[in-house]
């Protein structure tokens, strides 16, 4: 750290601001961070009028002084700068005082300049502009004069500083300091005091002033003091006194009498102040405005985006390392950590400058942390949605839970929708993003999707879970009826799909017209969904019955029922035809029968002739609609209406075919019960096999069989067996007629093999037993069907 003896040329004689300004600051206070809790002093005078003397005296200073006894000559030339922490005071010893720095001021109405008041102007007013307390240093004979005491200068500056920026608000003081040297007390302290505060307010009142400030008034910009000092040679103690007393002023800043006031100060941080000193001089130098808060601000400005620049790149460097290793739990303890470490770092070198500019610089660089926290939170928001949703899809498909789906449903949106609120509010309590109103709208829109989705499928579900039941138990009950069909038909039909519909919707049925179908839906959607299941459910009943009624089945199930009545009578016993003409009238009775099914498998119609008609619309279109059958004709196609005319014709023709050769059949296999047998023989065979007739009765053997056949007999006739044991008979004899033409078939083919014929022209040889005689073959075959 620098001695107090060290200083430096702030501007030199030519006009130049001196560069190494900062540089020179950070060599006094060395490590510690000042920040703004520094003074600024300048001192203002005549030339030779011993300011420099003055600073050395009060301030510990070494700034260069007049010879008196060689020359009286200018000596500071430009503006010094000077350092110290100790200030001359009544105390002993003088405790550390803060850092201040002193500027002397190159001195007015030299010789060496002569005519050029220029410089002694601008630096009037840059000391203004930059200083806390400005000392005014005169002789006590100066006092009353008017360019002796520097008044003309002084309005000079008042007129200019005033011009510059007094029309805006003044938050800024300067303290004006009257140190009256050589005061040796013929002429009271007040009383100069007096004279020189008339000259003052005479000279502002003389000043023109610009719009807006005529009613202002000294004190609105400055505040004044007084004090006296004796002669420094002739009075060397009184004058030490007086240096000492002046320095407690400056040292016990909490008195009342304190020269140092908040008010004076800059509240800009050294490095702040240096930039701020050199644009006031290159504005004065420049002959450009001079405004004092403006360059307050911009020097604010511009160390506030520096510091607020070096905060956010500190911030960005530790970003990704800390926050790509967070999770969901820790998230926002990483980002407040981050964002409170960048703000505290702006907040220790930045509040230093203009309060609004600060803040302003604050808040934008707020803004800037929660852009790049909203751009993680996007992704993170979005992770948590997928895993939100996926625990909502899960939490309402649980298959374990006991409650319906809409209480799935309802209690898996509320408790997702509170986690995802939770966690965005938790953000944005810290102030980590300014607002997360559209992630959250953007959720629960995703989740309104998600759950109508689900809705959606569970109503597929419901569909298909309804037209399975519906389907499978209409395909068995319809088909059983259909196939055994009588007048009242198609009630049946109508009753068991009610019956079967009501049973597919029993769980959701609230009253007689209301369903429910627990999913969340209103009354209309809830009537919606029933007549699609009902349309559904119609549709099926639709496909069952006219992929069972196809024309062949028609014709199956009317010959079935032809020949139920054709072959077995009231009992169901088999028929025993004994001429043709019974034949004939029960042929009559079985074909009405049939014929009277066919018109009810023709058209679907109640008994009381009502056709059959869907109560809900199976299409957009009306249930009647033309269409064209494959003979070119143009047919009303309606619900109840299963088969055509020209359908209905060729059924007829078929089933007439099959039942004429039934009848065919059954006239063949009439047993005629007339014979021409004479009656003398059986007379004659009794008499002569009467021996043999004993015989065989006698035999035990034949009396045994006798009780068998007898037995049998009984029981066969009591339960009515005759008709299965007539079918066993025949399928029995059947079966041997077929066993014995195959095995004379393949006896005869075995023996007598056919003779082989090349095909590729070599010559073909047969032997005398191969050729068989067409008489004989057909004789052969006559004796073997005979034998069968």
């Amino acid at each position: 750290m620098l001695d107090a003896e060290d200083a430096i040329q702030l501007i030199n004689e030519d006009k130049e601001f001196n560069q190494d300004t900062l540089t020179h600051f950070r060599k006094c206070i060395g490590d510690r961070d000042v920040g703004v809790d520094y003074h600024v002093i300048s001192v203002f005078g005549s030339q030779s009028s011993g300011k420099s003397t003055l600073l050395n005296a009060l301030f510990n200073t070494t700034f260069d002084t007049m010879n008196a006894q060689i020359k009286r000559q200018q000596t500071t030339k430009g503006i010094w700068l000077g350092y110290t922490r100790n200030v001359t005071n009544s105390g002993s010893p003088a405790p550390p005082h803060k850092d201040t720095f002193v500027l002397d001021v190159e001195g007015s109405d030299g010789a060496e300049r002569g005519e050029d008041q220029d410089f002694e102007r601008k630096a009037a007013l840059f000391a203004i502009a930059i200083s806390e307390v400005l000392i005014v240093n005169m002789w006590e004979q100066q006092v009353g004069l008017y360019q002796g005491n520097n008044m003309a200068l002084l309005k000079t500056v008042f007129e200019v500083n005033l011009s510059l920026f007094g029309h805006k608000k003044n938050d800024h003081k300067v303290l004006l300091l009257f140190v009256i040297r050589d005061h040796i007390g013929v002429t009271p302290l007040s009383s100069l005091q007096e004279t020189l505060e008339t000259e003052l307010v005479s000279i502002w009142s003389q000043l023109s002033k610009p719009e807006g400030t005529e009613e202002s008034s000294l004190y609105d910009f400055f505040d004044l003091k007084f004090a006296a000092l004796a002669h420094k040679l002739l009075q060397p103690d009184q004058f030490m006194e007086g240096v000492k007393k002046l320095g407690d002023s400056f040292t016990l800043e909490k008195r009342d009498s304190s020269y140092f006031k908040p008010d004076y100060h800059h509240n800009l941080p050294l490095d702040g102040w240096t930039m701020y000193a050199e644009n006031c001089w290159e504005q004065i130098e420049t002959n450009k405005d001079l405004d004092l808060p403006t360059q307050q601000i911009l020097v604010a400005l511009f160390k506030t985006d520096e510091i607020a620049s070096q905060a956010y790149a500190n911030f960005t460097e530790n970003y990704e390392s800390r926050v790509g290793s967070s999770n969901q739990e820790n998230m926002a303890s990483i980002l407040q950590q981050l964002k409170t470490e960048c703000l505290q770092e702006y907040d220790t070198y930045g509040s230093r400058y203009a309060r609004a500019v600060y803040l302003d610089k604050r808040n934008e660089l707020v803004e800037k942390i929660q852009l790049r926290f909203t751009e993680t939170l996007t992704s993170y928001l979005l992770e948590l949605s997928d895993h939100l949703v996926s625990q909502f899809r899960k939490d309402v498909l649980d298959k374990t839970s006991e409650k319906s789906f809409i209480e799935k449903l309802s209690a898996a949106k509320e408790n997702v929708l509170q986690k995802f609120e939770a966690i965005t509010s938790e953000f944005t309590k810290l102030e980590l993003v300014s607002s997360l109103v559209k992630e959250n709208d953007k959720f629960n829109s995703v989740v309104e999707q998600e759950a109508v989705d689900l809705q959606e499928k569970q109503l597929n579900v419901i569909y298909a879970r309804s037209s399975k039941f519906i389907s499978s138990n209409l395909k068995e009950e319809v088909t059983f009826l259909l196939g055994h069909p009588d007048p009242s038909l198609w009630d049946l039909v109508l009753e068991k799909f009610n019956e079967i519909f009501d049973r597919a919707l029993k769980r959701y049925q609230v009253d007689s017209d209301n369903y429910d179908f627990q999913l969340g839906f209103s009354a209309d959607r809830n009537k919606e969904v029933y007549t699609k299941i009902r349309i559904n459910a119609w549709i099926s009943l639709y496909d069952i019955v006219r992929d069972y009624l196809t024309e062949d089945m028609v014709v199956s199930i009317l010959r079935e029922r032809f020949e139920n009545y054709f072959r077995y009578d009231e009992n169901e016993s088999p028929r025993l035809w004994k001429n043709g003409e019974e034949i004939d009238n029960i042929f009559r009775v079985a074909r009405e029968q049939a014929l009277d099914i066919l018109d009810v498998l023709s058209t679907a119609s109640t008994s009381n002739c009502a056709e059959i008609i869907p109560d809900v619309p199976l299409s957009s279109e009306s249930d009647d609609h033309i269409y064209e059958d494959e003979e070119g004709v143009y047919h009303s196609a309606r619900f109840a209406h299963i088969f055509t005319a020209q359908q209905k014709e060729k059924i007829l023709q078929k089933f007439k075919r099959q039942a004429d050769y039934t009848v065919i059949e059954a006239k063949r296999s009439t047993i005629k019960t007339t014979t021409h047998i004479p009656l003398y023989i059986y007379a004659l065979m009794a008499v002569l096999g009467w021996n043999e007739f004993m015989m065989i009765i006698r035999n035990p053997l034949f009396v045994t069989i006798i009780l068998i056949l007898g037995v049998g007999f009984f029981f066969i006739h009591k339960l009515n067996l005759w008709n299965p044991l007539i079918t066993v008979i025949n399928t029995v004899v059947n079966e041997s007629r077929q066993v014995v033409k195959d095995k004379l078939r393949s006896f005869l083919v075995d023996d007598h093999p056919q003779p082989s014929i090349s095909r590729q022209g070599t010559t073909e040889e047969f032997e005398l037993q191969d050729l068989i005689k067409p008489t004989e073959t057909k004789d052969s075959q006559s004796e073997q069907d005979s034998t069968i």
